[in-house]
Parts: C-alpha cells; structure tokens; sequence
C-alpha cells in the first residue's frame, strides 16, 4: 500500500525522489569520466616520460661509461709524467657545455604528479642530477686550467729564468689538471651507478615489450661503433645482459648489413 501511495503520479514527493536520485547518478557518472580521462591522462605522461627516460638514463650511462674508462688509462700515463717531473700539454682539455643530455632527468625530478614519479624513483634522479651538476663544476674547472698553460717559444733559452717559471707554473697547473681528472673519474663511477639505480626502478615499470623496443633502438644506434662482431656482442651483453647472443648478433647483422643469401652461394 505504501509503495502504491508513494509512486502515485500525483505524489510531489516521488518524483523529487526520482529527480534528486537522477542527478546524483548523473554527478557519480560526470565523476567516473572525468576520473577516467585524468588517469588516462596520467598514463600517456607516465608513458611518455618513462620512455624518455629509458632512452636518457642508457644513453647517459653508456658516455659514462666510456668517459670513466678513457680517465683510467689518461691519469695512469699523466701520473707516471709528474712522478717523472715532466708534464704533458694540458692546453687542449677543454669542455664546452652542455656536455650531458639531462634534460628529462631535470623534467622528471620537477615533475609534482607523484603518480609519475614516485618518492623512490625521485630520491635516485635527484641524486643522479646532483653527479651530474658536480661532473659539469669539475669539467669547467679543467677548462679553466687548461687556459693557463704557458706556451713556451722555441726561441727562448731553455736555462732562462722565465722558461723556468713557466715550466714551474705549467708543471703545478698540470697536477691539478691531473687532481681534478682523477676527480672527474670518481664522479663518473657514482653517476654510472646512479643510472643504474634509476634503471632498475624503471625498468620494473615500463612494459616489457616496450623495454624491449628501446633496447633494440639502442643497441642499432651504438652498433656502428662496434664493427668486429665479437666486440659488439660483449658491449650488448654488458649493456643489456638479458638479451641473448642471437638477439644481438641479429642486430649486429642488420646494421652491418650482413646477409645470409643461400641462392647466391656456391654450390
């Protein structure tokens, strides 16, 4: 009887009911859309940025890579010249910036959608940032010494006071120019470490298929630089050690334009 009574057409109150119960579904379903765009949104930057990264944080450790192996040879042969109390012609070290693509790195780490970027992934791209700016302060200062190398004359008299002083001037700027080298090395090793750190966090989160993709991109782009096979195998497998050996002689083969035509070959 009451339910009769209460959805009679000329009940006032039903149809305030019906009215109020309408917009609040139609609020809760305005709600769930814009929820769903704005996480959909959030997606496609999270997309965009990981991939970035991806493609930075490689890219970034590979140079590191290389700039901490060629320092541990160069100091190494420049500190058996000072212990010999010679010198090396220091003139021509300089470091014209912007040395590193970082640009992502800084992007992210001022990104404010924790959703994106997490406290975890943050802490290890801030401290990446940090090496870096500490490796661009270190190159500018090896500029700035190498800018004081005293270019002797060959006509000057080798026994002169001012030779002397200019040796002296050279021999001490060169053993700061060797200190900050030394230094440049130690702060690539953390920064090689760093990467790896923001790697391994980020990895995790991008889609295997995706990571896979990336890899493959970087591994054709620095694959030129590898012509002997072997070499260019052992540089992927440091790189990237969950790839096989046929996946990266695969690539190897497509870059160096290796091709397996058994039509053309003798019988």
């Amino acid at each position: 009887m009451f339910l009769r009574k209460l959805f009679n057409s000329n009940n006032k109150f039903t149809w305030v009911l019906i009215d109020l119960l309408i917009v609040i579904i139609g609020v809760y379903c305005a709600f769930l859309i814009q929820s769903y765009a704005e996480q959909d949104k959030t997606n496609k930057e999270k997309d965009k940025i990981y991939t970035a990264l991806k493609y930075e944080l490689e890219s970034f450790r590979f140079l590191a890579s290389e700039i901490a192996l060629g320092i541990s040879g160069t100091v190494k042969e420049w500190e058996d010249k000072i212990s010999n109390d010679t010198y090396h012609d220091f003139s021509g070290g300089r470091f014209i910036a912007p040395q590193f693509d970082y640009q992502i790195v800084e992007h992210a780490i001022n990104t404010n959608d924790s959703d994106i970027i997490d406290f975890e992934l943050y802490d290890v791209l801030q401290q990446l940032h940090v090496g870096i700016k500490k490796a661009e302060h270190t190159e500018r200062l090896l500029t700035e010494i190498a800018l004081r190398y005293r270019l002797i004359p060959p006509t000057l008299d080798s026994n002169s006071k001012e030779v002397k002083l200019m040796s002296y001037e050279n021999f001490n700027n060169f053993r700061r120019y060797v200190m900050f080298t030394k230094d440049r090395g130690s702060i690539m090793q953390r920064i090689i470490v760093r990467s790896q750190n923001a790697l391994a966090i980020l990895n995790d989160r991008i889609d295997p298929a995706k990571r896979k993709e990336i890899e493959r991109n970087l591994m054709k782009q620095k694959m030129p630089e590898f012509p002997v096979k072997e070499v260019a195998v052992g540089v992927g497998k440091k790189y990237f050690p969950n790839w096989s050996e046929e996946e990266i002689l695969e690539i190897y083969d497509e870059v160096h334009g290796v091709k397996e035509n058994k039509a053309d070959s003798p019988q």
